[in-house]
């Protein structure tokens, strides 16, 4: 082979590398700083979909929560005058839950009613599978998720 040819090969062959390890540092950069955001990105839906409140307020009052905690039996919570606080650790209600934050949720009176709202949690708060962003009024029949313990509201 010519000189000529295996000379341009070997620029050839340095330009691809060159190529590839200015890509891979691309790749990692973009992994490391999570990437560009888009400039006309869509305005982000609200956590929660608020139901009208007429609706909310033509449904039953609550009176009491039942906890279903994984492989144990399920225990009742009469829903008084005060709040409930659920958590790990100096609450009203303990959870023996390791997804269950020390102090996670408070079921509170809400004007004759009752709310949910999540006290900052790790794991977020669920009530009938919309993650809890503010306090939301509960129904009779409505499904609260803290971790991995599921608590029913009942009348």
């Amino acid at each position: 082979m010519p000189i000529e040819l295996l000379t341009l090969l070997k620029f050839a062959l340095l330009a691809l590398l060159y190529l590839f390890v200015a890509r891979t540092v691309k790749t990692v950069a973009t992994e490391i700083t999570g990437g560009r955001r888009r400039k006309n990105a869509p305005t982000p839906r609200p956590a929660v979909a608020s139901p009208s409140e007429q609706s909310r307020r033509s449904r039953r009052i609550p009176r009491e929560l039942v906890i279903h905690i994984a492989g144990g039996s399920p225990k009742v919570v009469p829903l008084s005058g005060h709040g409930v606080v659920l958590g790990r650790r100096n609450v009203d209600v303990l959870l023996d839950d390791v997804y269950v934050s020390d102090e996670h949720a408070e079921v509170m009176p809400d004007d004759g009613s009752w709310s949910v709202r999540d006290l900052g949690s790790t794991n977020g708060t669920f009530l009938n599978g919309a993650k809890v962003t503010r306090p939301t009024p509960l129904a009779v029949g409505d499904q609260i998720r803290v971790g991995k313990t599921h608590i029913e509201v009942r009348r």
